[in-house]
């Protein structure tokens, strides 16, 4: 109501105090929650930037976190190649990705059971190729560049490569825009 008046309005808190359950559960879980956020972020910025493409980013920032945890742990933990760790990194974030999209992103069109998730996964790592080839490409060439500077190189390389998995996964995979 707040955010939807063309005024700004006025407001008063009022303390509650509440009682203990009588009977039955709340409905107010996890999900609820993060719908009113994603329903406060849509009246406030929806317009601007779409909620699907956001929640998208805010995935593959998480995406990016894992990327750069197995990749660490590959490139630094182990001592392995910088391009193998990379590869590795990659898919790993990308199967991340898909799966938490499906939960949270697409919802409303997410895929369920085995084979339609077996299924999707494919289609989204095949339509996410380009990006992948694209981002260990950068990564490994900006890595050579810049003599070792490998959380850079990661980092420019999945940059990268998230527009282009946005607007081909949206259409191909869970088909919208």
């Amino acid at each position: 109501v707040m955010t939807a008046s063309p005024k700004p309005l006025k407001f008063k808190e009022f303390a509650y105090t509440f009682r203990t359950r009588q009977a039955g559960e709340s409905k107010l879980d996890h999900v609820v929650a993060m719908e009113y956020l994603i329903a406060l972020y849509d009246r406030m910025f929806g317009r601007a930037i779409p909620v699907r493409f956001a929640m998208f980013v805010g995935i593959g920032l998480l995406g990016l976190a894992v990327h750069m945890a197995v990749l660490a742990t590959i490139f630094l933990g182990i001592g392995e190649s910088f391009l193998i760790g990379t590869i590795v990194a990659t898919g790993v974030a990308m199967t991340f990705n898909f799966f938490l999209n499906n939960a949270l992103t697409y919802r409303d069109r997410r895929l369920t059971g085995a084979k339609a998730l077996f299924d999707g996964w494919i289609s989204f790592c095949m339509v996410c190729a380009v990006g992948a080839i694209a981002n260990v490409g950068i990564a490994a060439f900006l890595h050579d560049v810049r003599d070792g500077a490998w959380a850079l190189s990661a980092a420019a390389g999945v940059a990268v490569a998230a527009v282009w998995n946005y607007a081909l996964s949206s259409r191909f995979v869970w088909g919208r825009y």
